[in-house]
């Protein structure tokens, strides 16, 4: 099983490269964060089939997928079932989307909420895993137009507390209760991440994945 989730872990690393490199290459055109998600499952679907080496392996990918955590259900933007003989893990992924403007065509703004929605997704894909629910740490995945989440010229304000640039480290996870957009907001993690944003075009990419 560890052999067949290390290659699922490649396809998807390799799928993500693929979707980079096509979306700055005006290959793919994404207007938002639903956009994202199809088209990035749509690829991933097609190359899936690369990872099963054996007859009794199988990998099956589901969208906006109900997982319950501390008796709430909460809805993952892709899983990956991944199944060898009779034992199947999960690995989820979460993704965000930042165009600077909007599907509706209007200037798009809230950039504290989306800071901290990527922060808040790594949150959510620690509190999935479940060793007793064969529930794996997962991936999360984000795309932007927007050079100052990734270059800032400045980080005015509390809400830089959930920094996002390139190259910020969260070293023995993070504790944050800073409000975002005058409502109360907390995050609390417990593994190691490093923010390394990757250019492609006028875009950029970023997979974060616990270290």
């Amino acid at each position: 099983m560890e052999q067949l989730i290390a290659r699922v872990k490649e396809i998807v690393n390799l799928c993500w490269g693929s979707f980079s490199a096509k979306v700055g290459g005006d290959l793919l055109s994404i207007n938002k964060e639903a956009s994202m998600q199809l088209h990035f499952a749509y690829i991933l679907k097609n190359s899936m089939d690369l990872v099963i080496h054996h007859s009794n392996e199988s990998v099956s990918i589901e969208l906006e997928k109900g997982i319950l955590v501390n008796q709430r259900m909460r809805e993952c933007d892709i899983i990956i079932r991944i199944k060898k003989d009779e034992e199947e893990v999960i690995l989820p992924i979460e993704m965000k989307c930042y165009k600077t403007i909007s599907s509706s065509g209007k200037l798009r703004g809230a950039q504290d909420l989306f800071r901290y929605g990527i922060y808040e997704d790594l949150e959510l894909l620690e509190s999935y895993a479940n060793k007793n629910e064969n529930r794996l740490l997962g991936i999360q995945l984000t795309m932007t137009d927007n050079r100052n989440f990734v270059y800032p010229k400045s980080k005015k304000g509390k809400s830089w507390n959930y920094d996002v640039s390139h190259d910020t480290v969260i070293k023995n996870g993070i504790e944050i209760n800073i409000p975002i957009g005058g409502k109360e907001a907390s995050v609390k993690l417990i593994h190691d991440y490093h923010f390394n944003w990757v250019t492609k075009g006028e875009f950029y990419f970023l997979k974060l994945e616990a270290l």
